[in-house]
């Protein structure tokens, strides 16, 4: 560990040591990453004021994510903190109403598989525009396969790759092989990592449920409030339009506006580590994948804020050391 691996190694002095390739390649990725990490929160506060956060409550914003219970993940040697600068980045220009964003998002996949579930703020923003016009729209339409196309393929390209150097080439004979499309994802991480439909419910991991359940309480908490928002923004908006022939569901699309991807991308992503994930992670993965998720934080009251800001302290701090001296973290 001290870099030190026979004992003429002690005439060289620790910085000498810190001068090597293997370390020069772990200062480089952490001095990376905290980078980006800094560079996110400052995007993030923007994010948030596109969303119609005010000021102070932007800053918030930005002040939890820096305070994330997975920060660990951001500062050191993964890829959370570039994977989010592509997930922020794509958001923020998809709030200034720029058709774009699908081209961070494709990026975004290119560094987690992750960025797959992105595709959903593609299908929503063309369908939802497609409703309220009352035509499907063929210039939507081609945009839409496009977009979703693009952003996709950093993945599907990967897996071919992977088909030709592993089953083509190197006659891997792996029984992902003869997969009609060639993807080996889900066959290893089911097959080496026992991910699946219900198989992480055991006893024996109630210790890393009960490591999990502040996220999945927090986002519990987060539908509860923005269910009882869109509740009194629909009774508002139908009160406004008693006497009008709007139906229901006309009204309701002026509730179902695009900020509403947001919470919609949350829980679907909070189900799927509920289910089928090592629930552990589910903290980093939706720190990662869902920055709006520290937007929706500045929307409750001051005590709830109080809590949330205690829960992401403690694991901040606690992850922090756990990770450090090498014990499971989320």
């Amino acid at each position: 560990s001290s870099g030190i691996n026979a004992e003429y190694g002690v005439l060289y002095l620790p910085l000498q040591l810190l001068m090597s390739y293997n370390s020069c390649v772990v200062l480089t990725s952490i001095l990376l990453n905290n980078s980006l990490f800094y560079i996110n929160s400052l995007m993030l506060f923007k994010l948030a004021r596109l969303f119609g956060l005010s000021e102070t409550k932007s800053y918030q914003a930005a002040l939890l994510y820096t305070l994330n219970p997975a920060t660990i993940f951001f500062s050191v040697g993964y890829t959370e903190s570039l994977f989010s600068f592509f997930v922020i980045l794509g958001l923020l220009i998809r709030e200034a109403d720029s058709q774009f964003y699908f081209l961070f998002f494709s990026l975004a996949t290119g560094v987690r598989s992750n960025g797959l579930s992105l595709v959903f703020f593609i299908l929503y923003d063309h369908i939802l525009t497609m409703i309220k016009s009352g035509n499907i729209l063929i210039v939507n339409l081609v945009c839409m396969v496009i977009q979703t196309c693009v952003s996709v393929a950093p993945f599907f390209w990967f897996q071919s790759h992977l088909h030709t150097l592993y089953c083509v080439n190197g006659n891997n004979g792996s029984a992902w092989c003869d997969n009609d499309l060639g993807v080996s994802y889900g066959y290893i991480q089911s097959e080496y990592w026992g991910v699946g439909l219900f198989n992480y419910w055991q006893a024996k991991q109630i210790p890393n449920f009960l490591l999990a359940a502040p996220m999945f309480t927090l986002v519990v908490a987060i539908m509860i409030n923005w269910a009882a928002e869109q509740f009194k923004s629909f009774k508002d908006l139908r009160s406004n339009y008693a006497h009008t022939d709007y139906s229901n569901f006309r009204v309701l699309l002026y509730v179902c506006n695009f900020q509403l991807a947001g919470y919609l991308h949350l829980g679907a992503l909070t189900a799927l580590a509920l289910l089928t994930m090592h629930v552990q992670v589910v903290t980093r993965f939706l720190v990662a994948n869902c920055p709006f998720l520290f937007v929706y934080c500045t929307k409750f009251d001051r005590t709830i804020s109080r809590i949330v800001l205690c829960y992401f302290v403690v694991y901040c701090v606690v992850g922090t050391v756990v990770h450090s001296t090498f014990y499971p973290w989320t």
